[in-house]
């Protein structure tokens, strides 16, 4: 199961484009709406932990990430198309969002992880985290449809409205998205953190598969969460929450400053500390002045600090496969100058001494070398 998703998410989840019967100027990938969904979730429930409510935040990041993993075996089926087949049938979609998810449940994986998605999935109890992804994702989706509305203005006219018509309702349930639409000071910190989906990685190389930094971070959290539970299982009592938080933030600064790789950080004595400077100052003129001291207190540590706590070594460790895989996935498709980059990795990834690695090199990366995976309806 662990490999078919990862290899799918760097293939088909970043080629999957949002809009795409719509003319749009700009494309954003699925993968993309992903983890701008899990940081407008994350902001609604520190804004509804300011005031009102505590939030099972761990939830929301599993439920967003399990959740998502069905499109990569679905066409992609717009809110729109959805809405009128509810109208006429509205069980029929649900059944079919099952017999996906029981479809990846088949696969191969350890039962510990296919226990807990399961368990997560099937969770209705938590209206409030459910109620905040929901507006989460309408949010998202509000702020694409805005961008491309600029010049395609009839043509977004419809999903506009209806987007509008249901975030005002969901405001009336939700004070924490109430706030969120009345305030322009948090809308533009999410439009800046949004810049994410247009820095791409790898960039002074030649891609097939171009990944978004945005991209990158769900990856790496979805590995992150993987790492977790096999270490838990074998060793470690790791904080998967902690793990999943620096996974998802800790490439933010990438927006302000653009992705400058680690050759150019050390090609000079001190350049590496100043651009830890100038990123702790970008972060202040282009973040950090939008939002309240006390939510910057609790994100900055996961956007700037070093990977030092020892559940971010292994989020660390996660943020190396990840790249391993994404040069991986590259030489599958004879892109030649991606295969020294792999080996480096791999030979970084082999340093590594601890269970989850041993899973990562024999369960899932020897299986990157089958590239037509078939898993249409009627393979099932």
């Amino acid at each position: 199961m662990i490999w078919i998703l990862l290899n799918m998410m760097l293939s088909s989840w970043i080629s999957m484009k949002r809009w795409n019967n719509f003319p749009r100027i700009e494309d954003i990938s699925h993968i993309d709406n992903v983890w701008f969904i899990l940081h407008i979730a994350l902001f609604l429930s520190h804004l509804e932990e300011k005031e009102w409510n505590i939030v099972d935040k761990e939830f929301i990041i599993k439920r967003i990430l399990f959740n998502s993993t069905k499109i990569l075996f679905l066409s992609d089926i717009s809110s729109w198309t959805r809405v009128y087949i509810e109208k006429i049938n509205k069980d029929i979609f649900p059944e079919l969002e099952e017999k996906v998810f029981n479809h990846i449940l088949s696969f191969n994986a350890p039962k510990y992880i296919k226990e807990d998605i399961k368990t997560i999935m099937n969770d209705e109890t938590k209206t409030l985290e459910l109620s905040i992804i929901k507006a989460a994702k309408r949010y998202a989706a509000y702020k694409e449809c805005l961008i491309n509305m600029k010049v395609f203005e009839l043509t977004y006219e419809v999903p506009h409205n209806e987007i509008m018509t249901s975030l005002e309702e969901k405001r009336k349930e939700l004070k924490s998205l109430d706030r969120l639409l009345k305030d322009s000071n948090y809308e533009k910190y999410l439009l800046n953190i949004r810049k994410l989906s247009h820095s791409f990685r790898w960039n002074s190389e030649k891609r097939i598969f171009p990944i978004s930094v945005m991209s990158h971070l769900v990856i790496t959290a979805f590995l992150s969460y993987i790492i977790w539970s096999i270490e838990n299982a074998k060793w470690w009592k790791l904080n998967i929450y902690e793990m999943m938080l620096k996974a998802i933030y800790h490439d933010i600064p990438e927006a302000m400053t653009w992705d400058v790789i680690t050759p150019t950080k050390k090609a000079i004595p001190w350049f590496s500390e100043v651009l830890e400077e100038v990123e702790k100052q970008m972060l202040k003129d282009y973040l950090f002045y939008y939002v309240w001291d006390e939510y910057e207190n609790f994100v900055k540590d996961y956007m700037l600090n070093p990977w030092s706590w020892t559940e971010w070594k292994y989020v660390k460790f996660a943020d190396v496969i990840c790249a391993m895989f994404e040069s991986k996935i590259e030489v599958n498709y004879w892109s030649t100058n991606y295969i020294e980059i792999y080996r480096s990795l791999k030979r970084k990834v082999n340093t590594f001494e601890w269970p989850s690695v041993e899973y990562m090199l024999k369960e899932v990366s020897d299986s990157f070398d089958d590239k037509n995976i078939n898993l249409h309806f009627n393979n099932w």
